[in-house]
């Protein structure tokens, strides 16, 4: 029994055009911190869409809004940050 060609034919192959699965998103800025416990802290960032929402410190230690955000507040690491609330109401605005 002789095989009808099929062995010789490539298989498809799918280029990457190094598109990213998902679209990235942005932070516009930090609007506020929050203590959990005595070492959970997280900030209140509103991203670029306007969606507004609390992450982790992990999330934001590399970003340059976190830089703002601890220089309006005189802090010199997270750490730094006071351990009450932050002004509560403060809305997202976007920056051009």
């Amino acid at each position: 029994m002789t095989t009808s060609g099929f062995l010789c034919r490539d298989m498809k192959s799918y280029y990457d055009f190094g598109a990213v699965d998902e679209p990235e998103w942005f932070i516009n800025e930090i609007l506020a911190h929050r203590w959990i416990g005595q070492a959970h802290l997280e900030f209140q960032v509103c991203w670029t869409l306007g969606d507004v929402m609390w992450e982790p410190l992990a999330e934001c230690k590399e970003l340059e809004a976190l830089d703002e955000y601890l220089e309006l507040r005189g802090a010199k690491r997270p750490r730094n940050l006071p351990r009450k609330p932050d002004l509560p109401g403060r809305s997202c605005q976007s920056r051009d």
